[in-house]
């Protein structure tokens, strides 16, 4: 039995489970790219690349630089990668990327938006991911399909921290390209202003987050570890302490074993050796304090909070984006004393984004397709101050950093085509229709395109392989010129001042507001002298600067004249990387006149059965309620669109086997999935001599079942919209049965279930347990038309409401539901029941109905002994009713205290414990108090 359990806690206790290279994903990847995409396919030795049609050109370019990376990451790691599929979801606009086994594959998001970097995207998240394939080669390549592929990604995640391995890739990516992110001061800036405020955040916040403090993800703190390890024992530590484990996956505590082996640290020792090093190296970096800017009055809060993108209307009135762990992003009006007026919520952003002129907003926002989730867009919304009306005015696009024209009713923005190049369009403000279309030039990136006053001009920023610049499209000539050459810089928010260009950089190696005078790089003068960053500029009318000045809580607002210029900085900062970084030199770029590869179409319907692990879970370790003890052989495919399980279970409690196959077909609308299992079972009889008296049975059945979903959901704006309809049947046939019966039925034929659905809710800020607002109604129906022997019906709704609580983050919920059924499902229930029941004697279920008030009241950020990290707790107030057309008294109610945390340093999975005591309103209760526990978790 120990071992069971500690196999399972092997399978399911992995913080890694899916590495993105920007946020978390669950741990199986079940969406799908649209139908209609047709896959092509390059092959060599290393690696197969898939991509949809249109792609091809970028996809040629990355195939080129593939080999570099592998060959790189098996050298300095001492191993041969296994090839690999590499997918290109070349019609998903969200910048991400993972590598997963079970199938292995990885997958990366390669359309370049509006963010800033400094340098090209594909290429380096190609970097980033490679070094994860070679993570998993060299510590777990000999576990390996067809069975075994789901142990090896388990042990990985559990040998490996996740601040580890992507501190790892991070700095893979900076070491070997021109960019990378460990080159960003922006990226350890959070770090930085925590240290310098004498915020001594312990090494667990840092790896597992928190809600009331600013912490970057473990990415940043893995990165920077990683760094003092590789200065400090060289480049070739990775290799030592992956290569300490790899052949030892079982070994307790193995990754700390192979850490202190190399560096004679632990990791807390380790972080606290980076940290100190880190204080020190930056305080003597640290700028003189700014006396030329002062602080703009906002609201103050107890959590972090960011005020972006500073503007002004016509009449002086101040416009930020606001967002903070407690709401989501929405648009104020911020007056003198720091008052704020909401204005409107935008939806999801890639970037944050938005351009005012007068009383017209406009900005991005996210989308995707309603069923097929890899594919998405970024449409243009507008907001008209005087109205207060919104108005979307694109559909399935690739539109980017809008902004308006000084004059005229139109705006400008970059889009990204279907091949992965880019253009300026400019369209219509009412309608988006589309008035010019510009070409980037070859292999550039366009970003964050502003008007001149004229508006005969547009500054923007080029990404290149060389790094960023500059861009300057003149509409009378029809050509680009370049205002600022490429170099490793992260450029932003560039726009004209009468014939200067104000922009953010770091040319300085921290980020400010810099003024480029003549075009020449001796002409440019820093605006600001920020103590840890500067951004997003804005000239009021006046001459005034307001930008946003990074401190320890969040992105604030300061401002200055415009004309005060800061004198050069003497002080010489080098990145946290240069000791390790002096003598790599970058991985060679792709060649033009290299050839390029054999494209062929890719068959996916050769590909349907990929056979990989074998799993002690059927449902991917969603849940252990009602675990059985089992073993089964999977399949996916590698575009998600086909799934086989071949299974065996073991009911303990009556001590029966289970023989299961199941098939999932997910490519178009409809997901279909049937499945057949041999089980045996256990019944009651009653004895017609003895009609008090029951007696025990068994016997075997076939029982198969055909399912068919049609899920949608979609955002707008705030909301978040599901829809969608289940349809459900089944065939049982039993046999074997242990006596001879009388009126036994031994064959059901084909009930059929219905199932409809509507859910719309507002989006969640990250402190919110429930949507502010949210309407949800399920509507179910069940019969049996094929059947003479059996007859019934079961009809019953399900609704669930969300109502703001009394303070920020507290929620109502009021679930209301019914049923009516006759027949065989006379005593069935299809609606939730009331809290203890089963501990009274209760009458048929009508309905029910229940009130929740739940609400965090700590955020304490625990770390006890390094084994849990509270983050959170909460408390639930509740009151059920049953039958209230009957009986208005409440049946039951009660408290709940629950607690969110993470174990032993993993970031997955998220894990929720509770308990609440129901106290039962019933004479006949057998007891009055009833106290239950919950136990769940989320990846």
């Amino acid at each position: 039995m120990r071992h069971k359990q500690l196999f399972i806690k092997i399978l399911i206790s992995t913080s890694l489970l899916y590495n993105t290279n920007k946020s978390f994903a669950q741990i199986f990847d079940n969406e799908q790219a649209h139908y209609s995409e047709k896959w092509r396919s390059i092959n060599s030795a290393n690696f197969q690349l898939l991509f949809p049609k249109d792609f091809e050109p970028a996809a040629q370019r990355l195939a080129k630089e593939l080999d570099h990376f592998i060959q790189n990451n098996n050298k300095n790691l001492q191993l041969r990668s296994k090839k690999i599929t590499l997918i290109l979801q070349g019609n998903h606009v969200l910048q991400n990327g993972y590598v997963q086994l079970a199938p292995r594959k990885s997958e990366i998001y390669p359309i370049p938006s509006s963010t800033p970097d400094n340098q090209e995207w594909l290429a380096n998240t190609a970097l980033h991911e490679m070094r994860h394939v070679a993570q998993f080669d060299k510590l777990t390549g000999r576990i390996r399909g067809p069975l075994f592929e789901q142990l090896a990604l388990a042990l990985y995640g559990l040998n490996l921290p996740a601040w580890y391995f992507e501190g790892d890739a991070v700095q893979t990516e900076t070491l070997y390209s021109a960019g990378g992110r460990g080159r960003l001061p922006s990226w350890e800036m959070p770090v930085r202003a925590n240290l310098a405020q004498g915020k001594n955040y312990t090494f667990s916040k840092y790896v597992l987050g928190s809600f009331r403090d600013n912490v970057p993800s473990y990415y940043t703190i893995g990165y920077l570890m990683s760094t003092y390890m590789t200065n400090h024992f060289g480049l070739e530590s990775h290799e030592k302490i992956q290569e300490n484990m790899h052949n030892k996956l079982l070994r307790p505590y193995n990754f700390q074993r192979a850490l202190e082996g190399v560096s004679g640290l632990n990791s807390t020792q380790l972080y606290k050796e980076t940290i100190q090093e880190l204080a020190q190296k930056w305080s003597s970096e640290r700028p003189k304090k700014d006396l030329s800017s002062t602080p703009i009055i906002t609201k103050t809060s107890p959590y972090p909070s960011d005020f972006l993108l500073p503007q002004q209307d016509e009449k002086g009135h101040l416009y930020v984006l606001k967002s903070s762990p407690q709401i989501i992003p929405q648009i104020v009006q911020i007056d003198n004393q720091g008052i704020e007026k909401k204005v409107v919520k935008t939806g999801l952003q890639i970037n944050p984004h938005y351009h005012l002129r007068g009383h017209q907003i406009i900005w991005d926002e996210y989308r995707k397709d309603a069923r097929f989730s890899k594919r998405s867009y970024s449409v243009i919304n507008t907001f008209d101050l005087k109205t207060g009306r919104s108005k979307t005015l694109s559909k399935n696009s690739k539109y980017y950093a809008p902004t308006w024209h000084p004059t005229k009713n139109e705006a400008a923005l970059i889009e990204v085509l279907a091949d992965n190049s880019c253009r300026i369009l400019v369209i219509d403000g009412d309608s988006g229709q589309h008035l010019d279309s510009i070409p980037a030039p070859k292999n550039t990136h366009l970003q964050q395109p502003k008007y001149n006053a004229k508006g005969d001009k547009i500054i923007l920023i080029g990404v290149t392989k060389s790094g960023t610049s500059l861009l300057e499209y003149d509409f009378t000539k029809g050509t680009f010129s370049t205002k600022l050459a490429a170099e490793n810089q992260q450029l932003e928010r560039p726009f004209y001042q009468e014939n200067a260009i104000v922009y953010k950089a770091n040319h300085e190696g921290i980020d400010n507001i810099y003024r480029l005078d003549s075009g020449k790089k001796d002409s440019i003068s820093r605006l600001t002298n920020a103590e840890f960053g500067a951004f997003n500029p804005y000239i009021t009318p006046d001459g005034s600067l307001i930008f946003n000045d990074y401190k320890y809580n969040g992105y604030k607002l300061a401002q200055q004249n415009s004309e005060i210029t800061q004198p050069k900085d003497s002080i010489q900062r080098s990145y946290y990387i240069a000791k390790t970084a002096q003598n790599i030199i970058p991985l060679d770029t792709a060649n033009a006149l290299t050839p390029d590869f054999t494209v062929s179409k890719y068959n996916a319907a050769k590909h349907l059965i990929n056979f990989h692990s074998l799993s002690i879970s059927s449902n991917d370790f969603e849940s252990f309620d009602n675990y059985t003890p089992g073993i089964f052989w999977l399949s996916n495919d590698l575009l998600n669109t086909t799934q086989v399980k071949l299974g065996y279970e073991y009911d303990t409690d009556i001590r029966k086997s289970i023989y299961s196959a199941e098939l999932s077909y997910r490519k178009y609308y409809p997901i279909f999935t049937i499945k057949y299992q041999n089980r045996g079972q256990v019944g009651t009889a009653s004895n017609s001599a003895q009609p008090e008296k029951n007696i025990m049975f068994d016997y075997r059945e076939h029982y198969t079942t055909l399912e068919m979903s049609i899920p949608f959901s979609i955002y707008r704006q705030q909301r978040v919209y599901s829809y969608g309809f289940n349809f459900g049947t089944s065939y049982t046939k039993r046999y074997a049965v242990s006596i001879p019966l009388q009126n036994f039925n031994d064959e059901i034929a084909f009930p059929l279930t219905y199932q409809a659905y509507w859910n719309q809710n507002d989006r969640k800020s990250s402190m919110d347990l429930y949507p502010r607002w949210g309407q949800n109604l399920s509507i179910t129906y069940r019969h049996l038309p094929f059947e003479h022997r059996l007859q019934g019906e079961i009809l019953s709704a399900r609704s669930n409401f969300y109502f703001p609580g009394l303070l920020t983050n507290h929620s109502i919920q009021l679930r209301a539901a019914a049923q009516k059924s006759s027949g065989r499902y006379q005593y069935s229930n299809d609606i939730p029941m009331v809290s203890g029941w089963g501990h009274f004697n209760s009458p048929k279920v009508d309905n029910t109905v229940m009130f929740n008030y739940r609400f965090p009241f700590s955020y304490p950020d625990w770390d006890v002994l390094s084994i849990v990290y509270v983050k959170r707790l909460q408390a639930l107030l509740f009151s059920d009713f049953q039958n209230i057309h009957k009986d208005a008294a409440p049946k039951s109610m009660g408290i709940g205290l629950s607690a969110d945390f993470h174990v032993f340093r993993y970031p997955l999975p998220y894990i929720n414990v509770g308990t609440r005591f129901s106290y039962i309103n019933d004479v006949t209760a057998s007891q009055k108090i009833v106290p239950t526990f919950t136990l769940s978790y989320t990846y």
